[in-house]
């Protein structure tokens, strides 16, 4: 075995210890930092000078004024000196303090954070719609499996039929890979079934039913419906819909139930799901398992706390 495939192997198993989308986001940044660089011609963009590094840094919060900009850059460079075998410049205190400064300069707050969409507005676009319609069933059914599985946008859609098992009042759905699931370990949604007008499990049997989809197939349960004269039909296509495809047909879906579609999106499922629970006061453990959340930290980032849990509070001060 020659040292030149083996290299060439190597590269792809250093690049293979991020997700891809990772990697993806990583290596456009570090481009921009290149033709930055290559634009000024004292700078080499590999490896860097760490003053260069604060330099650019700064140059990126002011450009963008975002502080996840500047993250973002801070971790590419980052990225691309250890992929090589290098010592990385942003070790440096300078280079960290030109990143912290940009946290508090522009604020840590998250802008344009989507609301937790309601069990009551679920139940307001069930009634709405019409369940004979094979893509508005499709749409709901995507809307509470979310809702109650905690689900983003990208692992609703990679169902397949065969991650699903129905039980005697509730049934089991496979997660094969999730954000959160870099080293994929997988995992399982535990649904309960309800009964009332937006049971997943009712709902998602309905769903099957309609397209006849094979109880023992690998298919992908949620892919593009095409309408003939008299009923739609999934394409052959093993081809999940798209993230926009689900963000219009939500859109759509709110515009007669709210007044303003635009404060809530795909992630507004998995938000709403997780404030109820939390402010239901499912415990701890069992409602971070669900939402598949690496830390306490990150689940917290997804709820909402109502208006009784703040008042108890005060009201526990004895005043």
């Amino acid at each position: 075995m020659d040292l030149q495939s083996l290299s060439a192997r190597l590269q792809t198993t250093i690049l293979s210890a991020r997700a891809p989308a990772t990697v993806s986001m990583y290596d456009r940044a570090f481009r921009r930092w290149k033709e930055f660089a290559l634009s000024k011609h004292e700078l080499s963009y590999l490896p860097v000078n760490p003053m260069h590094v604060a330099v650019y840094l700064q140059y990126v919060l002011e450009s963008t004024g975002s502080s996840s900009s500047v993250d973002t850059a801070f971790y590419s460079i980052k990225w691309a000196h250890e992929s090589a075998g290098l010592v990385s410049p942003t070790d440096n205190p300078l280079v960290n303090r030109v990143r912290e400064a940009a946290k508090r300069i522009l604020g840590a707050k998250r802008c344009h954070r989507k609301e937790p969409l309601s069990i009551e507005i679920i139940k307001d676009i069930i009634s709405a719609g019409d369940l004979s319609n094979t893509l508005q069933l499709r749409n709901i059914c995507l809307y509470v499996l979310c809702y109650a599985g905690f689900f983003r946008s990208e692992e609703v859609t990679s169902i397949r039929r065969n991650h699903i098992t129905f039980h005697d009042g509730y049934m089991t759905i496979k997660v094969e890979k999730s954000k959160t699931d870099q080293l994929r370990q997988g995992d399982e949604v535990i649904i309960a079934q309800s009964g009332g007008s937006a049971c997943p499990v009712s709902i998602l049997r309905d769903y099957l039913s309609r397209l006849n989809i094979d109880p023992h197939s690998d298919e992908l349960i949620f892919r593009q419906l095409v309408k003939t004269k008299s009923f739609y039909k999934m394409v052959n296509k093993d081809k999940p819909i798209s993230y926009t495809t689900f963000r219009d047909h939500l859109s759509k879906s709110l515009r007669s139930v709210v007044p303003d579609p635009s404060v809530y999106g795909t992630h507004s499922f998995r938000s709403g799901g997780a404030t109820k629970a939390a402010n239901s006061g499912v415990g701890e453990r069992v409602f971070q398992r669900q939402g598949r959340w690496k830390s306490v930290s990150a689940k917290d980032g997804y709820v909402k706390d109502n208006i009784t849990s703040r008042i108890s509070v005060s009201k526990s001060l004895g005043l």
